[in-house]
């Protein structure tokens, strides 16, 4: 089916004792690597800027771009020595790659860091006791979040290591939300607690919800939004304290929200509709009725959403229009897509291909492992997630960069400019006093504007005059 494994790795949990709890998946938007790529004869020859020298050092970028430009040159030499004399040297192809991590979480309160590229195991942490529960983790570019039990830990992505802790007022509903600035954790209770990354000893802000929060929120470069039992939306501000909006539905809603860059958020509920709401002012932009009961939560890629049903149908609208596009029976859960393929795990369990245009099912995998579907709605990569352990990527042969389709973008730190050196030509005289006489001083005098009057000059003298005679009065 045009797929290929990229990698597979086992995560480190006690599978006689604990299951895996849950994995979270984080995009870096500033951290990324570039590669150059040269396809010959069949053949891919890379060269990452992450490549070391005999000295042990990164090649860097430059260095990097010269092995790939080397490296052309001599396929180019070995065809023409080959008898191809107007053999051209092929094309150096350049990617970035953004910088993918995954956090998996055990119910044994481990936690570990995954390369998302390699599936390189980054690091491993223990935290909390292993006798109460652990939620889903959340990430961010410097830290990672967990609740176990009613206790909060927060830790650095580079190497695990417990930068605090602090005990929740009530007991955590689902997993924690990362921003730039805030975590915030959902209580069963219904109400949302915030605390500042950086200065967590401050008193907690509290998100009073209607109804139960038991989901995960998710983040937006601006927003986080959360969900309840009771059928409400919440969206608060994500890098200061303050709510945006609250939306209500006409029944519950049993999922996690959605995003869609720059301004919408999408929303699933049990009464079969597919809500899209503005960010800003929470208007709903318009409504899409399946006619059946909706708790997956809604996928957007590109110009479409994707909501599945209890049913096992799959609708795909039109973000402009809401007009319905097409209709797949027999899916359960969406795992990857990009603008050509669907990938979904259908009701019996086998990986499912469809046509990203037309819904058709271009072919199916029978019996994939993954008994904890894993919706991957940034990239393009396939994760099949078992609850034992086992992780592995499928990724297409002809895409071995991941295409990133959504990701949160760093906030814009406000500037402020400093006042402009005045120009010397228009430049106040440093000898106009302001509190001098009126009409101000000549230029370049230097007469102190408190003195007296300067007596007037005595008149010369006359030539041939004694300049020892004294001055007559």
């Amino acid at each position: 089916m045009g797929l290929e494994r990229a990698w597979f790795t086992q995560l480190g949990l006690d599978k006689g004792r604990g299951r895996l709890a849950g994995i979270f998946m984080h995009v870096s938007a500033i951290q990324s690597h570039t590669v150059f790529q040269i396809s010959s004869d069949g053949k891919r020859f890379v060269f990452s800027q992450r490549d070391r020298d005999a000295f042990g050092k990164e090649i860097g970028v430059e260095g990097a771009k010269q092995a790939a430009e080397s490296k052309a040159a001599e396929i180019k030499k070995a065809l023409q020595d080959a008898g191809k004399a107007d053999a051209e040297a092929p094309p150096v192809e350049s990617f970035v790659v953004p910088k993918v991590t995954i956090y998996a979480s055990s119910e044994r309160g481990g936690v570990h860091a995954v390369d998302g590229e390699t599936g390189r195991t980054l690091w491993m942490a223990a935290i909390g006791n292993p006798m109460y529960a652990t939620s889903t983790p959340a990430a961010n570019d410097k830290f990672v979040s967990v609740c176990n039990g009613s206790t909060l830990y927060v830790m650095r992505a580079g190497d695990g290591s417990v930068v605090w802790t602090k005990a929740m007022v009530g007991a955590p509903g689902a997993g924690p939300a990362l921003t730039e600035d805030y975590v915030f954790i959902p209580m069963v209770s219904g109400q949302v607690e915030s605390l500042a990354l950086d200065k967590p000893k401050l008193p907690a802000g509290l998100y009073k919800s209607f109804g139960r929060t038991v989901l995960q929120p998710v983040v937006s470069s601006n927003s986080v939004a959360w969900t309840t039992e009771a059928g409400n939306l919440y969206v608060a501000l994500a890098h200061a304290p303050g709510l945006r909006f609250r939306m209500k539905a006409t029944d519950a809603i049993e999922s996690a929200a959605a995003f869609l860059a720059p301004d919408k958020v999408f929303v699933t509920s049990i009464d079969g509709y597919i809500y899209c709401v503005g960010e800003s002012k929470g208007n709903i932009l318009w409504r899409f009725s399946t006619g059946e009961p909706i708790a997956h939560s809604p996928i957007t890629l590109g110009s479409t959403v994707f909501a599945i049903s209890e049913r096992g149908n799959m609708f795909a609208i039109d973000v402009e229009t809401a007009n319905e596009r097409w209709v797949a029976a027999g899916i359960a859960n969406y795992l990857a897509g990009n603008e050509k393929r669907l990938y979904c795990l259908d009701i019996r369990g086998n990986l499912a291909i469809l046509d990203a245009a037309t819904g058709s099912r271009l072919g199916s995998v029978p019996s994939v492992p993954a008994d904890t579907p894993f919706l991957n709605s940034q990239t393009d990569r396939i994760f099949l997630v078992n609850s034992t352990g086992l992780l592995q990527c499928l990724r297409e042969t002809s895409l071995p960069w991941p295409v990133v389709h959504y990701q949160i973008e760093p906030q814009r730190k406000a500037t402020i400019a400093l006042p402009k050196k005045p120009d010397e030509k228009s430049e106040q005289p440093k000898d106009n006093d302001p509190f001098g006489p009126a009409g101000g001083k000549p230029a370049g005098s230097t007469t102190d504007p408190f003195a007296e009057p300067a007596k007037p000059a005595a008149a010369p003298r006359a030539a041939g005059a004694d300049p020892f005679a004294p001055k007559s009065p």
